[in-house]
C-alpha cells in the first residue's frame, strides 16, 4: 500500500529520481544524473530492437516500473522507446499479452502500459485484442534458451486477419533471449495476416549475464 500511496504522489509531483529517489528540483529532468551515466543505451539484442540494457539504473527503472507502479520511471522508459522506435516503419502496435490470470494476481500489465503510452506519443493505432495467451505458462527466469523456447511453444494465439496487411510492432518491457517476443511474432504472422513483425523491447538483457 505505502509503494502504491508513492506512485500516486510521484504522478502529481515527481520529487526524486525514479532509478534512486535522490531529490530532484522540479524543472530538472527526471532522471538524475548520476543514474543517467548508470544506463546503457542498447540498440539490439539479437532480433529484438531495444532502447536500453537490462542492468545498472536501468534495470532499476524497469522494476519499479514493473513491481513498485512507478509511472515517473514509467515516464523515463516511455520516452527512451518512443525515441528508440522514430526510425521503424510500423501502422500498429500490439502488446505482448500476459495471461489473464497473471494480470489478476499481479494487479497490472506493465507491457500493455507501456504500448498506450507508445501509442499516444506515435499516433499509431494500438492493437490490443489482435494476441492473446493462449496458455499460462511458468517464469522463464533460469531456463536454457532450448527450455526456454519449449515453454512458450504455442502460447499464443492471433485474431484472425486482424491485422492484414499492417506492419506491426510486437512490444515487451524486457528481451533475454527472444524466445517469447520470437514465438508471439510467429503467431502473428501466422494467424493475423500482418504484413511485417517488428519485435521490439524497453530493455534488453546483455549477453554477459545470461
Amino acid at each position: 500500500m505505502r509503494g502504491l500511496w508513492r506512485a500516486l504522489l510521484e504522478l502529481l509531483v515527481p520529487s526524486a529520481c525514479p532509478a534512486c529517489d535522490a531529490p530532484r528540483v522540479p524543472g530538472q529532468s527526471l532522471l538524475c544524473g548520476s543514474c543517467a551515466l548508470r544506463v546503457r543505451r542498447c540498440e539490439r539484442l539479437r532480433s529484438v530492437h531495444t532502447a536500453i540494457a537490462y542492468e545498472g539504473a536501468g534495470l532499476e527503472l524497469v522494476r519499479r516500473f514493473k513491481f513498485e507502479h512507478r509511472s515517473d520511471a514509467g515516464a523515463v522508459l516511455g520516452a527512451w522507446l518512443a525515441e528508440r522506435v522514430r526510425e521503424l516503419a510500423f501502422d500498429a502496435i500490439v502488446p505482448l499479452p500476459r495471461h489473464l490470470a497473471r494480470v489478476r494476481s499481479e494487479g497490472c500489465d506493465p507491457v500493455h502500459a507501456l504500448a498506450r503510452r507508445l501509442a499516444r506519443d506515435t499516433g499509431i493505432r494500438l492493437e490490443s485484442r489482435a494476441l492473446r495467451r493462449a496458455r499460462l505458462t511458468p517464469p522463464q527466469t533460469g531456463l536454457s534458451l532450448a527450455a526456454r523456447r519449449a515453454n512458450v511453444a504455442e502460447s499464443f494465439a492471433a485474431a484472425p486477419g486482424a491485422l492484414s496487411g499492417r506492419r506491426v510492432l510486437l512490444l515487451d518491457d524486457v528481451a533475454t533471449t527472444g524466445a517469447t517476443l520470437a514465438e508471439a511474432a510467429r503467431a502473428l504472422r501466422a494467424g493475423s495476416g500482418a504484413k511485417a513483425v517488428l519485435q521490439v523491447a524497453v530493455a534488453g538483457t546483455p549477453a554477459s549475464v545470461l
